[in-house]
């Protein structure tokens, strides 16, 4: 597939301007940050790639494997409601336990009173019910004979 001029000089534009903004960024900290925080930011920044790299990508690979495999018999529409809905269910979970840190860290109670980790299980009750009920309907659709009116 040819790439128009158009679109690869978009591309180099908007790559110039990346490089551009992260250099910017980086000329800045030494700046903005004392040594002590600048020190503290390299170390989050490098833990924060080490749980990348050695837990979020393997069990991603993994669970996208199960999923392929899960996914396998059911129909087009119902692997990507699936697929949607773990997605989903991930993301939320991933911000309620931001929330959960925050609230057990928090100096005023009234800041983060909500009950989270109560929700959280509420969220994901809702979201297999609905989801499998979607899949029901669509696996039961797919599977009905075709009839020919004349």
């Amino acid at each position: 597939m040819k790439t128009s001029l158009t679109v690869k000089a978009a591309r180099g534009a908007l790559g110039v301007t990346g490089v551009t903004i992260l250099v910017y960024g980086l000329l800045g900290l030494p700046t903005q940050l004392g040594p002590s925080q600048l020190i503290g930011l390299l170390t989050w920044m490098a833990v924060a790639i080490l749980i990348h790299d050695g837990v979020i990508v393997p069990l991603s690979t993994v669970a996208g494997a199960g999923l392929t495999r899960a996914g396998a018999k059911l129909q087009p529409a119902s692997a990507a409601v699936l697929r949607g809905a773990l997605l989903t269910g991930a993301l939320v979970t991933l911000l309620a336990g931001i929330l959960l840190k925050a609230q057990s860290m928090a100096q005023s109670a009234t800041v983060l009173e909500a009950d989270y980790a109560v929700n959280l299980v509420w969220f994901w009750v809702v979201l297999a019910l609905t989801s499998t009920a979607t899949i029901v309907v669509l696996e039961r659709r797919a599977r009905r004979p075709v009839t020919i009116r004349l």
